[in-house]
């Protein structure tokens, strides 16, 4: 396929492998259906189980009793972390749902061993928190993600 990306191709210094990246993740993500807003609302059958194998990855806000928290998160988002694992765990058995879960190691680690699912340590490379010498590189290290049991383990792809 070849895709006009006009923007990228004229003038010096053009890096063609960006472009062909672009154009590789393009055809990858052409039925892909991004959905922004609180995923109980978004996240109902008719957008996904009723029209086949569905991914869904959660990344809410994080939950803890610190104050730099709620600060972080403004006011009024507490309690999504929860209810997103709630969500997570009641769908996570589903086979036509790959569920991926953001959080902290130990934010949600009990529920969803017990429910067979599986976490990815990672440590966060960027983003202001990890700047300064504060909490926020510290919190770096603590990144899970956990995968429902019906998620595909392994590279499958070696765009990504």
């Amino acid at each position: 396929i070849n895709r006009k990306l006009p923007h990228l191709s004229e003038g010096k210094g053009i890096n063609r492998k960006l472009v062909d990246y672009f154009l590789q993740l393009s055809e990858r993500l052409r039925g892909v259906r991004v959905a922004c807003g609180d995923f109980e609302r978004v996240l109902g059958p008719s957008v996904t189980t009723s029209i086949g194998l569905t991914a869904v990855f959660l990344d809410p806000p994080y939950d803890t009793d610190t104050a730099d928290c709620l600060d972080a998160y403004s006011t009024g988002m507490t309690g999504t972390a929860e209810r997103a694992r709630q969500w997570a765990v009641k769908h996570g058995a589903d086979p036509l749902m790959r569920i991926a879960l953001c959080g902290y190691m130990g934010e949600h680690d009990d529920e969803m061993i017990a429910a067979g699912w599986a976490p990815f340590n990672w440590r966060a490379r960027g983003g202001y928190g990890n700047q300064g010498d504060g909490r926020g590189r510290e919190n770096a290290k603590r990144e899970v993600i956990w995968f429902s049991p019906h998620c595909l383990s392994g590279v499958q792809s070696g765009l990504f």
